[in-house]
């Protein structure tokens, strides 16, 4: 399966949304393919579809324009999608600067799957195509909340498509410097293929910087191998690189 990440200008962060979602698609398997796209200049959108199964444009999802063109290639009619108003209506409940917009912002082409958007307003959607198996999925111009839709739901329609219906997430924490824990996750990446392995903030505890694991796998017993290698491999390569790996507390472990 093939895969166009599509940034448009708006993006926060775009180095870290394109890094973040090649990492989690190429652990399912996906061949990932990045482009950067003006708002003004949308054309270019059919020429990344023809050429992958599916894409994910980040910075789309309530921007009226960019959605707009994602009902056009897809075949299908734009409508205000009442699942995402009410999302979007519930997210602006306790402040009195309600934007005038918000029927705009749940704009969606017709028979969109709701993504949901727990660190901003407006959710995301994954609409697909009335004339073939092909899909474009959409998250909000922000980094956290567009690896955040991405991790709640849009991920699922990939793993559909690439049989990767296992999967697991999970910290091991390291003590040494952040330069280090970047080389170990640099080593343990070209370990583990079906990996996605990075520095997660999200993940921080009391003690040392976690090292996050997303593994993807066709089989409960090549789950539990991959998380394995990279649990034996981590000890083992953390001391190569000047630190090691904390000891799980006790409760953890249970």
């Amino acid at each position: 399966m093939r895969a166009g990440i599509i940034l448009l200008e708006s993006v926060s962060k775009p180095d870290s949304a394109r890094r973040w979602l090649e990492g989690y698609l190429k652990a399912m398997g996906v061949e990932a393919n990045t482009y950067s796209l003006n708002i003004n200049n949308l054309d270019s959108m059919k020429d990344a579809l023809d050429k992958n199964d599916a894409l994910i444009v980040v910075g789309a999802a309530g921007e009226k324009k960019t959605v707009t063109r994602i009902a056009e290639l897809l075949k299908l009619n734009l409508e205000v999608n009442n699942e995402a108003l009410e999302m979007i209506r519930s997210y602006f409940s306790d402040t009195p600067n309600v934007p005038q917009d918000l029927e705009e912002k749940a704009l969606m082409p017709e028979f969109s799957y709701v993504i949901p958007n727990e660190r901003g307003p407006v959710p995301g959607f994954v609409a697909f195509s009335l004339t073939d198996e092909k899909f474009i999925a959409a998250t909000p111009p922000r980094f956290e909340e567009a690896i955040e839709c991405f991790e709640l739901g849009i991920q699922d329609f990939f793993r559909e498509k690439t049989g990767k219906k296992y999967s697991v997430t999970f910290a091991l924490h390291f003590d040494g410097s952040v330069d280090n824990a970047e080389k170990l996750v640099e080593k343990l990446s070209k370990l583990e293929g079906n990996a996605f392995i990075r520095l997660d903030a999200r993940f921080f505890g009391s003690q040392g910087i976690p090292i996050v694991s997303t593994i993807y796998a066709s089989t409960p017993e090549e789950l539990s191998e991959s998380m394995s290698r990279i649990e034996e491999e981590s000890s083992r390569l953390a001391v190569e690189v000047g630190g090691r790996i904390l000891e799980k507390p006790k409760n953890e472990e249970e």
